[in-house]
């Protein structure tokens, strides 16, 4: 054999040697990321397991605000759905997909009106599904002046959505937030109890528990004044002639003249809702309420439910505006726990601003620091939004109702904190 054959089978050998060794090695490379992907895959499942295995008290822990502050939104639509009482389609400006709220949460607005030097500031609760990821809605009822008072004026913040606002206007809106919500592991009967427009966030609940074909008897019950002022009479109906689990039941306080009420109808009554008449609908028993309403209907529904023996951690409410329904201890948020023996001399140190204030006794850290020009971002008011949430470098507050949002670890709701110790804030 010629030199330059045995050189070709010689070179040959060897391509054949590399690639069978090429090869071998991206045999063995795909294998090892199979077996790799299999244990990513299996860790995967069992994370999921894990997570799925959780105590249900952890999985239902309160939804931190989505964005801080506020974001622009677009007025989509405007719909009338009783009298002074309209719904607001609001659609992001920016176009982002909108983060998941709970069922009962609101959202914080701020209001830029005409004549007003500072924005209002204004909560409304969601009153749509939270299936819906493209729009928020909110229902607002235009509050006219106390009919004892009628040259008092309207509601600021109602008035102006109702009057001055448009479709395609901009509003500024801070995330949802909120700690009154449907409770998905309690297997109780739930009885959802709304006075007029405080139907807004139940609604909200009541299409959760439809959507997601949540398995717990219902009773909704919604009080108003009349038929006129009842909004989303038809819309709720509708929803609960598809859940047989839902009864519904509606108390009329003061029907028109023209307005007939079958009296053959148990679902429909005239007066005023008591306690006599929820044993009468729901039977009694262990039961959880879900209350929504105007103080007046708070005042009279709270106590009277409490004494006939329903306990106060089986009730979880609403009530408009910042006033508290229940005298409630107060609860100490601290990092020394050493309450002053004279409070009223408690000093406030604003870091960013410079200036020390002394305590007046009894206004929220908010309220004094307004009251000299100090400016803190705020919407509820009410400690249920967070967005007056400003550091707490040294010292102690209080709060005499539990807030509705976690408040971010050596920080405190100016809205509602009152100092228990000489105080040091980042405002």
């Amino acid at each position: 054999m010629e030199p330059s054959s045995i050189a070709f089978w010689i070179g040959s050998g060897i391509v054949l040697l590399v690639s069978f060794s090429t090869f071998r090695s991206l045999v063995a490379k795909v294998m090892k990321n199979e077996k790799v992907m299999q244990e990513m895959q299996l860790s995967t499942e069992e994370l999921k397991k894990e997570l799925d295995e959780l105590p249900a008290s952890l999985k239902q822990n309160r939804v931190r605000r989505a964005w801080r502050g506020y974001r622009r939104f677009i007025l989509d639509e405007k719909v009338p759905e009783a009298h002074n009482i309209c719904s607001f389609h609001l659609r992001p400006l920016d176009d982002m997909p909108l983060p998941p709220f709970e069922p009962g949460q609101h959202l914080g607005f701020q209001l830029r009106i005409p004549g007003h030097k500072r924005p209002t500031v204004r909560n409304y609760s969601l009153s749509s599904s939270p299936k819906e990821r493209s729009k928020y809605k909110i229902t607002v009822k235009r509050i006219p002046p106390p009919p004892d008072q009628p040259d008092l004026p309207s509601g600021v913040g109602s008035t102006f959505l109702h009057e001055n606002l448009a479709v395609g206007d901009l509003l500024e809106v801070s995330s949802p937030a909120g700690k009154f919500i449907l409770d998905r592991q309690d297997p109780r009967p739930a009885v959802f109890l709304a006075g007029g427009i405080g139907v807004t966030p139940l609604l909200s609940m009541l299409e959760t528990i439809c959507d997601e074909k949540i398995e717990r008897k219902c009773y909704f019950i919604h009080a108003v004044r009349n038929r006129s002022e009842h909004p989303f009479r038809e819309h709720i109906q509708k929803i609960v002639e598809k859940c047989i689990n839902v009864d519904l039941h509606v108390f009329y306080s003061q029907p028109a003249e023209d307005e007939e009420v079958d009296a053959t109808d148990h679902r429909h009554h005239v007066g005023f809702l008591d306690v006599d008449c929820l044993a009468k609908i729901t039977g009694g028993g262990d039961l959880q309420y879900y209350i929504c309403g105007p103080p007046p209907m708070m005042k009279n529904l709270l106590p009277a439910l409490e004494e006939f023996g329903v306990s106060s951690d089986s009730i979880l409410t609403e009530a408009f505006g910042p006033a508290s329904t229940r005298n409630n201890p107060a609860k100490v948020s601290t990092d020394s726990g050493e309450e002053s023996t004279n409070p009223g001399q408690h000093k406030l140190h604003f870091k960013r601003s410079q200036r020390t204030l002394t305590w007046d006794g009894t206004s929220p850290i908010l309220d004094m620091a307004e009251e000299v020009g100090i400016f803190i971002d705020s919407s509820c008011r009410a400690g249920n939004c967070g967005t007056c949430e400003i550091r707490l470098h040294h010292g102690d507050v209080e709060y005499e109702e539990e807030p509705g949002v976690d408040i971010t670890p050596g920080h405190c709701l100016a809205c509602v904190a009152k100092p228990v110790t000489e105080v040091n804030l980042g405002a």
